[in-house]
């Protein structure tokens, strides 16, 4: 399969793990809430402060922030050449994707990402095959842009979480009114 094709489908692959997240996380939450609280302290009080704040029209609003980033950042690389941008934010999802993956392990019951998280993996390890066999980067670029990816995400929640906060407010004065 042709490089730029698999690069191209990065914001795919995005979304449809993304969309296991947006259907599934309420429910989840609904279900196990006592049992975070009891076993994950700081994790509930992320929880608290972010998700319990925000309804599921206004988290897809905050995933929607994140995959017009990864967007982006595709179309650019696919226009403009900007490669080690694109490894950045393919190597931050991937890691994402780990994450919810020790998540599972960690928990010992479904959350919510981790059907997509296992289904995304070959993706992710095909592609990151096939870039490193032909990439002129060293692995300390390829460390650099993984980097730049990860602060790029950090960076981003703050202000898809903000945007979110925002449709929220604004969609309970459109309902109460």
């Amino acid at each position: 399969m042709d490089l730029t094709l698999l690069m191209a489908s990065l914001p795919v692959v995005f979304m449809l793990h993304d969309f296991e997240e947006i259907i599934m996380f309420e429910p989840w939450l609904r279900k196990y809430r006592d049992e975070v609280r009891r076993r994950f302290p700081p994790l509930d009080r992320i929880l608290r402060a972010h998700h319990d704040r925000l309804s599921t029209p206004a988290f897809a609003v905050a995933v929607l922030h994140e995959f017009v980033l990864v967007a982006g950042i595709t179309f650019a690389a696919l226009a403009l050449g900007w490669q080690g941008l694109w490894f950045g934010a393919f190597a931050a999802f991937g890691l994402h994707l780990l994450v919810h993956i020790g998540q599972w392990l960690i928990f010992r019951k479904y959350v919510p990402c981790v059907a997509t998280s296992l289904l995304a993996l070959p993706y992710c390890g095909y592609v990151l095959v096939r870039f490193l066999g032909v990439t002129a980067m060293s692995a300390g670029e390829l460390l650099i842009w993984t980097l730049v990816g990860l602060a790029l995400t950090a960076v981003s929640f703050p202000s898809a979480f903000a945007l979110a906060a925002r449709f929220e407010r604004w969609i309970n004065r459109s309902t109460a009114a």
